[in-house]
Formats: structure tokens, C-alpha cells, sequence
């Protein structure tokens, strides 16, 4: 995609060199969903593993040189996944072995989700920011810039999963055109949202 800026901070495709940093803006900003707990290692590996796989991209967010912004999005999630269990799966599960066991549980109910085929489709798999810009319009960049993706991949819907308690999360993507699909508990007490894009057009009883 062709970079976009907002407040001086620059928007660009993020590339296999980008992987740690968006690891490490998960690690410190993302606590839903189990990958945070399996850190920075893996995570930089699954990054590198997005940025190379051809229906799967990086964004990340500039502000002069440092990265304080990154989106993970996928047009083939299943085929994402495949590949990294493929080529990174055995490194990986072995780096953050003691991790895994640790939280199998919360492991197996994420796959358990992804296979269910609710959340078909692309995906918007991630987003941070940092908050030391937070308010300047990196988190708006990151999303519309994930649907420019979109567009350009010829994807005419996207979904994203959000904890149903992050008001931010849910009214920036609101902002974007996403709308609540469904509620459900990804992780047993956990409420979480569906969001699709475009927003699914409300149905009236008669």
C-alpha cells in the first residue's frame, strides 16, 4: 500500500525487519487472547510469519523513527495459520513450551473458535499502539489502512474480534464501519465481540 501520514506520523507496509517491534507493542498493549502469553519470541516469530505469507500483511505506524503502531490483517487466516504451524510451529512450540502448557486451556478454546467457522473470512488479527501517541490518530491510520488492504485484495468483508469490555477498541472500529455481529465468550467469563465490516445491516420483525 502507499504510505499515509497523520500528525506527522507515517503509515507503510511493514516488513520481516518490523516483526519485533510489533511483537513487543503485543506483548506490552494486548492482554485478551492467549498469544501474550506466549511472548515476545513467538510473537516476533508469527510476525515474521504474517509479513512473508502473501495473503497476510504488516502495518506499521512511524513517528520519526520509532515504530509506535502495528496491525497484523489477513485475507487467508487458515492459510496463515497453516504455514506457521508448518514452517515456524516446532521452533516455536518449543521456545514457549512451559507457556503453552501453562495455559492449554485458553489455547484449545481459540482453536476451538478459529475452527468453529464463526469468524470465516478476513480477519483484522491485531492492533496496538503506543500510548505515548495515543489521541494523535495512529490507531485511525492503522484501520483505515487495513481496509484499503482489503479493498486492494478485493475483500468486500472483514471481521475482527474485541473484548467486549474495550470501549476504545470497539468505537474505533465503530468509526471505521465495523458493527457488532455477535457476543460471545471466547474464553469462559470473558465476554468478546464479532465486529464485521461493513457494519451487518440491522433486520426488522414485522
Amino acid at each position: 500500500m502507499n504510505s499515509d501520514t497523520e500528525n506527522g506520523m507515517v503509515l507503510r507496509t511493514g516488513t520481516v525487519d518490523d516483526a519485533a517491534a510489533a511483537a513487543a507493542l503485543h506483548a506490552d498493549q494486548i492482554s485478551e487472547g492467549f498469544l501474550s502469553i506466549l511472548g515476545p519470541n513467538f510473537l516476533t516469530r508469527l510476525y515474521r510469519r504474517v509479513a512473508r505469507t502473501p495473503g497476510s500483511f504488516l502495518l506499521v505506524v512511524q513517528d520519526g523513527t520509532e515504530t509506535v503502531g502495528f496491525l497484523a490483517g489477513s485475507s487467508d487466516v487458515s492459510g496463515l495459520y497453516r504455514s506457521f504451524v508448518l514452517r515456524d510451529g516446532v521452533s516455536s512450540a518449543f521456545a514457549c513450551a512451559g507457556r503453552l502448557l501453562r495455559s492449554w486451556r485458553r489455547v484449545l478454546e481459540t482453536l476451538r473458535h478459529g475452527a468453529s467457522g464463526a469468524a470465516d473470512g478476513a480477519e483484522l488479527l491485531a492492533v496496538a499502539v503506543d500510548p505515548a501517541v495515543r489521541g494523535r490518530g495512529a490507531g485511525t491510520l492503522l484501520v483505515n489502512g487495513f481496509l484499503v488492504e482489503m479493498r486492494q485484495r478485493r475483500q468486500d468483508a472483514a471481521h475482527v474480534v474485541v473484548a467486549a469490555d474495550n470501549e476504545t477498541a470497539i468505537a474505533l472500529y465503530g468509526r471505521a464501519g465495523f458493527g457488532t455481529a455477535e457476543k460471545f465468550e471466547l474464553h469462559p467469563g470473558t465476554e468478546s465481540l464479532l465486529m464485521r465490516w461493513p457494519a451487518p445491516q440491522a433486520t426488522s420483525s414485522a
